[in-house]
């Protein structure tokens, strides 16, 4: 009895050291290489020096899955001793580079695509025969990204694999684009770091857009309408002599070389809208 206990010990530090993440559920005992996984955030696992490890991988029913190599190497690389099904069964189809989505901006487009994503919160991975290197295979929760949301609009994974953006050429007033963002079950864009805002402005860089940023609720004190936060103490990047704290100018419009602005909320201009 005590020199089994060690020995289960040894084979549960080995199953928890190959994964960096969420729940595991062994499909088989703790000594099975394969799985439930459920993905809440993220989750790296290593590619299985055995044949025929089957895992079964899923997230919430509003999100998808995205899969890439946590060292930056090419997807290609394990094609040879992976497949990952879009869904559950064996007999789903199998996620590859050349069928996926293909946007015109952003880290999904054909030149940039590294990554495969599901339809569905639920994927099926086999490790069908033991690979030549060592591989690690992260899984992303990520939200839906369409190719577009309607006539002169233009979407992309423009600051990261999971979220997504989508620019809406159309111009309309603030609370006309806010609604408009909601109804394509986006919210209209709220800046938090300086890398989001360049990746704005490297993919769509000559355009005005209307941000959720207000001051409409109190002089003074802005916030982001999309997720209720202050903008203080949180990034900014204003204009000189932005804001001007003029009457009635009470959303925030953002353009690549003027920087923020508060403008009247009823102007027409484009917008950004965001989903993460």
């Amino acid at each position: 009895m005590t020199s089994i206990f060690p020995l289960c010990i040894l084979v549960l530090s080995f199953l928890l050291s190959s994964i960096d993440g969420n729940a595991l559920v062994p499909s088989h005992g703790l000594e099975s290489c394969g799985g439930t996984l459920y993905v809440e955030d993220a989750v790296v696992i290593d590619v299985p020096h055995q044949e025929n490890c089957i895992w079964k991988v899923h997230t919430d029913k509003d999100h998808i899955l995205v899969f890439s190599l946590a060292d930056g190497g090419h997807f290609e690389q394990i094609r040879e001793f992976t497949t990952i099904h879009d869904g559950l069964d064996e007999k789903d189809p199998i996620l590859l580079l050349e069928n996926q989505m293909q946007h015109e901006v952003g880290l999904t487009r054909a030149e940039s695509l590294n990554s495969v994503y599901t339809t569905s919160s639920e994927a099926g991975v086999r490790f069908k025969k033991a690979p030549t290197s060592t591989f690690k295979l992260r899984i992303q929760r990520a939200v839906n990204c369409p190719f577009n949301i309607g006539s002169e609009s233009q979407c992309g994974r423009i600051l990261d694999e999971v979220s997504c953006y989508c620019a809406t050429f159309t111009k309309r007033s603030q609370p006309s684009q806010s609604s408009f963002c909601i109804s394509s079950q986006m919210k209209l864009l709220a800046i938090e770091s300086f890398a989001e805002e360049q990746a704005v402005h490297i993919n769509w860089p000559t355009t005005y857009f209307w941000t959720s940023g207000s001051d409409s609720a109190t002089e003074g004190i802005w916030f982001w309408e999309s997720t209720g936060a202050k903008l203080y103490p949180g990034y900014a990047n204003w204009g000189n002599s932005e804001p001007d704290t003029v009457d009635s100018e009470d959303c925030i419009i953002i353009h690549s070389t003027v920087g923020w602005q508060d403008y009247t909320c009823g102007s027409g201009y484009d917008g950004i809208c965001e989903a993460k």
